[in-house]
């Protein structure tokens, strides 16, 4: 499909002529083609280059969803600048961590209503923060040029952007994923689910969450359009179906919560008449998905659409396996659907507790889709991604990711996690970092956290505190808030006057685990 593309900014400008009258974002206010948005590309590369950044700088965009604001990320992506979005929701001191860890230059906001609070985000790192309003001037041939030489020194190893996720320090960590690692997905993405101008993605994950680095790049770099759907319609079912329904999206992809919700809340049902027509691929990823309410989905979809159970950490971007469902799955109903065979162009190894291969372990990926690292982070670099150096494997990055699997038949199978990291509504999250915000709230002198499932679907964290006064749990909760985003909140927080022990002195998790139907309500 056209030349030898080396980086992000020449493969979007040739997949965009391709397509370029077709929809590339979709409103309901009507739709900007490719050749539309390129221009706009164009002129946020050379906007940032007459500002003085160039290959390695870094902006923030406080995004959502604001048609400018995916402009914004292809014109970055032109010039070898990389970007990290910010989520507006979340709270100011964890922002401004990300701001400073990242480096950003400066900070673009594409709604008015969150500009004051992203201009006290941008003054408390020492940087501008600008409004995204209107069309981007035209360009000079001056500008051209500039950008003509920019483009041509951006090569695969450069930083395409940076994915923040939760960190057990406390402090979340961002991962640092590059052009090269970018192509393959892309391409892998295209000949997977046979990916073209026809197809329209609907745009459900917000920009600073893993999963939507499927929609925007895959999407978008192969010539479809995508249908961003703003925050506001996640917690409104009927709504967002019939919205999704409405702008004809043929592709789905979510959290298996998102799923399971709108089942729950009846806007998805099994009826003659199907709430999303257009459907030709449901795609899920981020957690597990128990079989027992998958099967309900596989009912109402598996004649119209192919469901596809998909895996794979931020730090190897998004996606490494994908698993076709079939009736087959359903032929032992317990657990979770297999997460399948690794795609093309990876490589892995199962480990035991001795670091020798074994059938069950954890699961290390290695190849050329593994991340760069953590972000100006070298020392939690070191500890998560490893440079092998057996004749096998000779100079192969390898990354570990924590998952417990096992093989069966060629197939790989989640276990569980080796550490303290859970999966929470789509969100990896270090139950530490939790623990971190709970122990700087006023009174409390330690924290402890937990992930109780309460059932196949569902899970909460649940918070328990040892304090040493009269706090109160509602209390707690809303001081919390102002250091963690909303899904690291625990659903309870039980106050204590001690935390158990074990006999080396560390908080006992299996005893909290078995206080909680005495705390339970």
């Amino acid at each position: 499909m056209g030349c030898y593309h080396y980086n992000l900014g020449s493969l979007f400008a040739e997949r965009a002529g391709l397509a370029a009258e077709a929809p590339a974002l979709r409103y309901p206010g009507g739709d900007i083609s490719h050749a539309r948005l390129l221009a706009d590309a164009e002129g946020h590369a050379a906007r940032l280059l007459r500002q003085g950044l160039g290959r390695g700088d870094v902006i923030a965009i406080a995004h959502n969803k604001a048609a400018q604001s995916y402009a914004l990320m292809l014109g970055a992506l032109r010039i070898g600048v990389p970007y990290v979005a910010i989520d507006t929701a979340s709270p100011a001191a964890r922002n401004a961590h990300i701001m400073r860890i990242s480096g950003a230059r400066l900070l673009f906001v594409d709604e008015a209503e969150h500009l004051p609070a992203m201009q006290g985000l941008a003054a408390e790192v020492g940087i501008p923060a600008l409004l995204l309003d209107g069309a981007t001037p035209p360009l000079t041939e001056a500008d051209r040029l500039a950008q003509q030489d920019a483009m041509a020194a951006v090569d695969g190893a450069c930083i395409a952007y940076i994915m923040f996720t939760s960190g057990s320090t406390g402090m979340p960590k961002g991962v640092a994923v590059t052009h090269q690692n970018v192509l393959h997905f892309i391409e892998w993405g295209r000949q997977r689910f046979g990916i073209g101008p026809g197809d329209n993605f609907a745009n459900l994950s917000p920009m600073y969450f893993d999963n939507s680095v499927f929609d925007f790049y895959v999407g978008l770099f192969n010539g479809a359009a995508l249908t961003p759907v703003h925050r506001s319609l996640l917690t409104a079912p009927a709504a967002l179906v019939a919205h999704v329904a409405g702008m004809g999206c043929t592709i789905w992809f979510s959290v298996p919560s998102l799923l399971i919700y709108l089942a729950t809340m009846k806007a998805l049902t099994a009826t003659a008449l199907p709430a999303l027509p257009a459907l030709r691929r449901i795609i899920f990823g981020g957690e597990g998905y128990p079989k027992t309410e998958l099967v309900k989905l596989h009912r109402m979809f598996g004649r119209q659409a192919q469901l596809v159970n998909v895996y794979g950490p931020t730090e190897c971007t998004c996606i490494c396996s994908a698993h076709d469902i079939t009736d087959a799955d359903f032929e032992d109903m317990a657990g979770l659907p297999t997460l399948g065979r690794l795609n093309p162009n990876f490589d892995h190894l199962v480990l035991d507790e001795d670091g020798a291969p074994a059938e069950q372990g954890e699961l290390c990926l290695i190849g050329p889709n593994v991340a760069a690292g953590y972000f100006n982070d070298p020392d939690r670099s070191a500890a998560a991604f490893v440079t092998l150096t057996d004749p096998a494997r000779f100079m192969k990055r390898m990354y570990r990711t924590g998952d417990l699997v096992r093989r069966d038949a060629g197939l790989l199978h989640f276990v569980g996690r080796k550490d303290n990291q859970v999966k929470h509504m789509g969100y990896r999250i270090e139950l530490e970092e939790v623990e971190h915000g709970l122990a700087r709230l006023p009174g409390v002198f330690q924290a402890a956290v937990i992930y109780q499932r309460t059932n196949a679907a569902y899970g909460k964290l649940i918070g328990f505190v040892a304090t040493s006064g009269a706090a109160e749990e509602a209390a707690l909760r809303q001081q919390l808030s102002q250091h963690l985003p909303d899904y690291m909140i625990p659903s309870r927080i039980i106050l204590t006057d001690h935390l158990p022990k074990s006999p080396n002195g560390k908080v006992d998790r299996q005893r909290l685990a078995a206080l909680l139907p005495e705390h339970a309500g």
